[in-house]
């Protein structure tokens, strides 16, 4: 059947084919189809290795003669070896034809990859390739002529060549059979010892050696799409998190391999796709499921690729037009950190865990583009404008400001020039390094007014009773988590004196999403809210006249809102804010911060608040941290 196949899809007749080849391989080949010698077969595969891509395309009929499936047995055994060896000498000859693709560009060369994934011959390849995995590397068979860590190798290499020669089209998405093989044999490799299969050496009589962990990589990818696969993982592997730790493990071990100049020399080129197939299939896992995607922040996911981002991006830069085309799988990580932050519980830590990592830097290096395909190019754009603009917008976070603020002069020196080779990317960069070196200044200014006690873990509101030695335990206040106390005595006290008010007012200021990351960063919410305002003056004057007219019963409770995300000021009544103030009573809020107001020095409005940007790309509102924090300070300071 396949015979028949072969000779009507390549002419001219498979008799002519044979006619053109030497004597010695015409004796063999006859040897292999007339008389299913697989001595004949191994003899073959050795003498041809070092033909050309165009000459081993003659043999063609001949590798895939004896991969009719109706020759597969349904075990392993004794009386079945001719079959089994035909079929395996006839996989090698396949991969040892592969493997010259990359140095001949002859149609016939193409072509021969262009059969593997056609219908007759992936449908010839495939039943076998499962067949071998089952049997000998599975080790299900009692009988096995073929030992395991061939068999991988056979394996791994047919699906290399089939990724190639798939050209990033659908393939092992739409073969089924394939799955289980695919799970199977990706855990499988990250136990192997053997380091023969997991290498990126070039052998001359057997094709190409691939690492199976990489190839699998992109083919679980892939595959994630089809919610079988997905049933396929769970139950192979008891948990689809231990095929995202894999990939997480394997990055590793990129940037690894990529510290050795030996791989670096010979395996640049495959080793920097694998990174992405890998950040890719921790992508697909992130999106099936919002607990692992939040595992692997904490396990820094983003930190480990981030690394090895760099790391490679020093080895491309100096590739010239191979660099060029090699940078976007490097964007790959992007795509993760872009995705991660639109749904991460903690986006400031996953910022932070990139911007420690380089994100910053390597983004501005991708730029100038250079002889990318237009598409590319404005891929890659779209990246890191996505990127810079969520960083811009972190940057009223204590944590990033400061992390940042560490670094902006020595970035101005290094990334500055490069920056400005491009006009968008330009702007951004001085927006960022202009906004960065401003806030910065609002936040010292601030902290000096306040008098503010720092620490390790930024600005924190203690107590004002005396016991403030380094050696005392500070206690944290439950409700605004905001203020710590000297003992529990103090924070009793205190609370009856005046805290059991302004604490709802500083948890209000806080947020009830974010606690952790917005109490760190209240000083400097207060500065931006304070400099708005003052420096709005006159437009908010207006705002609240055409309210008090809009609203003739709310002209005493107006709140102005200050969107700092937005660079923008409007106003509104209190009752569109209660929600901020977990349960109290519009009359509630009205009467304590009109008892406050004359303090403050505002007549025209009752309060403020401010707007931020939020995780999942979403506004926060929060009320006023600069009344808060006056409302906490001073109260205590006069008690």
């Amino acid at each position: 059947m396949v015979h028949d196949i072969l000779v009507r899809s390549y002419p001219p007749t498979l008799t002519t084919l044979l006619s053109q080849l030497p004597d010695h391989i015409q004796r063999l080949v006859q040897g292999v189809i007339s008389n299913h010698s697989a001595a004949d077969f191994e003899q073959l595969c050795d003498r041809v290795a070092d033909w050309s891509a165009s000459e081993l395309s003659t043999l063609q009929p001949i590798f895939y003669a004896h991969l009719d499936p109706a020759y597969i047995p349904a075990k392993s055994t004794p009386a079945v070896t001719t079959n089994i060896e035909l079929a395996r000498w006839s996989l090698v000859g396949i991969v040892i034809t592969l493997g010259k693709i990359d140095h001949d560009s002859a149609f016939e060369a193409r072509s021969f990859g262009k059969y593997l994934i056609s219908a007759p011959g992936w449908n010839c390849v495939v039943p076998w390739l499962v067949f071998f995995h089952d049997q000998f590397i599975m080790r299900r068979a009692n009988y096995r002529p073929v030992d395991r860590t061939p068999a991988m190798k056979l394996l791994a290499n047919i699906l290399f060549y089939a990724v190639l020669a798939s050209g990033g089209n659908p393939l092992f998405s739409t073969t089924p059979t394939l799955y289980r093989p695919i799970v199977e044999l990706w855990l499988l490799a990250l136990d192997t010892k053997d380091k023969d299969v997991l290498s990126f050496a070039q052998d001359s009589k057997r094709g190409r050696l691939t690492d199976l962990r990489a190839i699998f990589s992109f083919m679980a990818k892939e595959c994630l799409r089809d919610d079988v696969f997905v049933t396929i993982a769970l139950e192979v592997s008891g948990d689809i998190g231990t095929m995202t730790s894999a990939a997480l493990k394997y990055v590793k071990n990129i940037r690894s391999m990529a510290k050795d100049p030996d791989i670096v020399s010979t395996a640049l080129e495959p080793l920097v796709p694998m990174f992405s197939h890998c950040v890719r299939l921790i992508l697909k896992t992130s999106m099936h499921s919002a607990a692992m995607r939040e595992e692997y922040i904490l396990r820094q996911s983003v930190k480990e690729i981030f690394s090895t981002v760099h790391i490679l991006q020093s080895l491309v830069s100096g590739r010239g037009d191979t660099g060029h085309m090699l940078r976007p799988f490097l964007a790959t990580g992007f795509q993760y950190l872009a995705f991660i932050l639109e749904r991460a519980d903690d986006t400031v830590s996953v910022l932070h865990q990139a911007l420690r990592s380089h994100a910053l830097e390597i983004a501005v290096r991708m730029s100038p583009f250079g002889p990318l395909e237009e598409q590319e190019e404005e891929r890659l754009c779209d990246l890191i404008a996505v990127f810079l603009g969520i960083l811009f917008d972190h940057l009223v976070h204590g944590k990033i400001l400061t992390y940042v603020g560490k670094h902006v002069d020595a970035w101005s020196d290094t990334l500055g020039p490069i920056a400005r080779q491009d006009k968008n990317l330009c702007g951004e960069w001085s927006v960022i390094e202009r906004t960065t070196r401003l806030y910065v200044d609002l936040r010292s200014k601030e902290e000096m007014i306040r008098q503010s006690s720092p620490n390790g873990k930024g600005w924190i509101l203690r107590c004002y009773c005396g016991g403030t030695a380094e050696a005392i335990q500070h206690r944290q206040c439950a409700g605004c988590q905001v203020v710590r106390y000297c003992s529990k005595r103090c924070q009793r006290d205190s609370w009856y004196r005046h805290h059991k008010w302004s604490c709802k007012f500083l948890k209000a200021a806080v947020g009830s999403l974010t606690p952790h990351s917005v109490k760190r960063s209240l000083v400097l919410l207060a500065a931006l809210e304070a400099a708005q305002i003052s420096s709005r003056w006159y437009e908010i004057q207006k705002l609240v006249g055409a309210a008090r007219r809009q609203y003739p019963q709310d002209r005493e409770r107006l709140v102005v809102e200050v969107a700092i995300d937005k660079d923008e000021v409007s106003v509104q009544p209190i009752r569109h804010y209660l929600f901020l103030f977990n349960g109290l009573s519009e009359n509630d809020v009205v009467d304590r911060l009109s008892s406050w107001r004359d303090q403050r020095g505002y007549q025209s409005f009752l309060c403020s608040v401010i707007a931020i940007k939020d995780r999942y790309f979403s506004r926060q509102v929060l009320f006023s941290p600069h009344t808060a924090l006056n409302m906490e300070m001073r109260l205590d300071r006069n008690h």
